[in-house]
């Protein structure tokens, strides 16, 4: 798979690039692929202006199981503009932000069968502006609005530690909330407006209204047309923030160890018909979900060597909802070996259940028996350059499709990330 070298990306690095414009006199190590374009990425980011570009790829195949033995990759171009007004005109607590991307391939998870899709990454070939916005801060940051082209998923169901895996649910966002109550994703995103108010660091709640698009590629296919469309998403949620670290202070000064957590509830409304498994409709629908994402051990002060873990479920009613229920669970170790201090390796379950009135019915119109299918994850994060990133994983479906009588997939690929 060719490496393409423009394009979109959200960059995960911490540090500004240090490359003054020629590779062979660098003292520290190159941030981005294409440096510090002569000091120019520096120079925009001091005045307010910051952009990330990457391109990420999954190759996954199944060797055995599930309704077929296939390979599919799915890469994709991504970037990102954020702006900050304080610095670029001095209009405090004011910013914009805006990502597009290119994204191509083949679905391995519609191939074999599965419920939880092996690659967080596929959706839909799109070359779209996936999601951009106006945001005003507030009374010292403890009320912010937000405005223009937003995916739900990023916001309400996304995992904490999303970065540490592959699979839908776990590296993006609980796979079920689009095809239960219709909430918008990552890179289709749809109308809204969001208020958040943080009365204190440790807690937070927020709500939003978005359009509940059921068919967003084609009713807005470059996603310049701001298309509000079928009934909207009404959104919640409450969290609670333990043991947080002041953003402007850097780990290796902290006096102790730290432990910071984040517990979250929220639920999603939408007023639109939505019908049973025998084609009746009724009117309104809703899905709640709670999350805890938590670091369990540090090995040191001013570290985050160490390991996290995260569990969550969602559930909304099984009269209109074929995928009903989600749970989720992972953990990770950051910096398995202390000479490696940016690899990580992850582990992750997820469950996905089928409602009783959709396999019931199912089962009168002769088809098997449908209950749950649980997914497992196994990876290894390594971090080649602080620009590429190198991620193999291995899945493991059991039940794929919560059909019993499909025989078991395991799946092997890798993933690749070039930050430029």
């Amino acid at each position: 798979m060719t490496v393409i070298l423009v394009g979109p990306l959200s960059a995960q690095t911490n540090s500004l690039a240090s490359d003054g414009g020629s590779a062979l006199f660098e003292t520290r190590p190159r941030q981005y692929l294409l440096g510090d374009w002569a000091g120019k990425r520096t120079a925009f980011e001091e005045k307010g202006v910051k952009f990330d570009f990457f391109y990420i790829a999954d190759l996954e195949a199944n060797p055995s199981g599930g309704m077929q033995q296939t390979q599919a990759g799915w890469p994709r171009i991504r970037g990102t503009i954020d702006i900050n007004f304080d610095r670029l005109i001095q209009w405090q607590g004011l910013s914009f932000h805006a990502t597009g991307l290119w994204q191509s391939g083949v679905a391995l998870g519609a191939k074999i069968g599965t419920l939880a899709n092996p690659s967080d990454l596929v959706s839909a070939h799109a070359t779209r502006l996936d999601s951009f916005w106006l945001q005003q801060l507030f009374f010292e940051n403890k009320l912010r609005i937000r405005a223009g082209q937003l995916a739900g998923l990023d916001f309400y169901g996304n995992q904490e530690y999303g970065g540490s895996w592959l699979i839908e649910p776990m590296g993006y966002a609980f796979g079920n909330l689009f095809s239960t109550i219709y909430e918008s994703f990552n890179p289709a995103g749809t109308p809204g407006t969001e208020i958040r108010v943080a009365p204190t660091r440790n807690f937070y709640v927020k709500s939003a209204v978005m359009a509940g698009n059921r068919n967003p590629y084609k009713q807005d296919p470059s996603g310049f047309h701001f298309q509000i469309r079928d009934t909207p998403n009404f959104l919640f949620e409450a969290g609670f923030l333990v043991n947080q670290i002041d953003g402007n202070t850097p780990m290796s000064t902290q006096s102790g160890k730290s432990y910071p957590g984040e517990y979250k509830f929220g639920g999603v409304y939408n007023g639109g018909k939505f019908t049973d498994p025998s084609g009746r409709d009724s009117s309104g629908n809703y899905l709640i979900y709670g999350m805890a994402s938590q670091a369990l051990f540090r090995s040191a002060a001013g570290s985050d060597r160490g390991l996290d873990a995260t569990v969550g479920f969602d559930w909304s009613s099984g009269d209109v909802n074929r995928e009903n229920s989600q749970i989720t669970a992972g953990a990770r170790f950051n910096a398995p070996f202390s000479h490696r201090s940016k690899d990580r390796i992850a582990c992750a379950f997820v469950y996905t259940k089928i409602s009783d009135r959709f396999s019931d019915f199912g089962v009168l119109m002769g088809s098997p028996k449908l209950g749950s299918e649980k997914a497992f994850e196994l990876n290894y994060s390594l971090q080649v350059k602080p620009y590429f990133l190198l991620q193999p994983v291995f899945q493991y479906y059991v039940d794929v499709g919560a059909n019993s009588n499909l025989p078991n997939a395991p799946v092997l690929g890798f993933r690749t990330k070039v930050t430029f």
